[in-house]
């Protein structure tokens, strides 16, 4: 599954994530940062005066791989089935 994760500044510097689990794998550039941009000018999650989401920076879609070493599912059945 790939994540849509959106980039921002704060109005304090940092860089902060918005990361979206179920989102369209197909959104435009000038969609996300119309996006964005409204989620900026909102400030709806300002904290203490901060907008962590104050500048839309960049937007991609990142794809996680998980390779197991040891341990997991197979693991459990193994050591209860003893």
């Amino acid at each position: 599954m790939k994540q849509l994760d959106m980039e921002f500044k704060s109005e304090n510097g940092k860089t902060k994530h918005m990361r979206l689990n179920y989102a369209a794998q197909t959104l435009e550039e000038t969609t996300v940062k119309t996006a964005m941009q409204t989620i900026a000018d909102l400030k709806m999650f300002e904290v203490e005066a901060c907008n962590p989401y104050a500048l839309p920076i960049k937007a991609q879609y990142v794809e996680r791989t998980v390779t197991p070493i040891f341990g997991g599912e197979d693991a459990e059945k193994a050591d209860a089935a003893e």
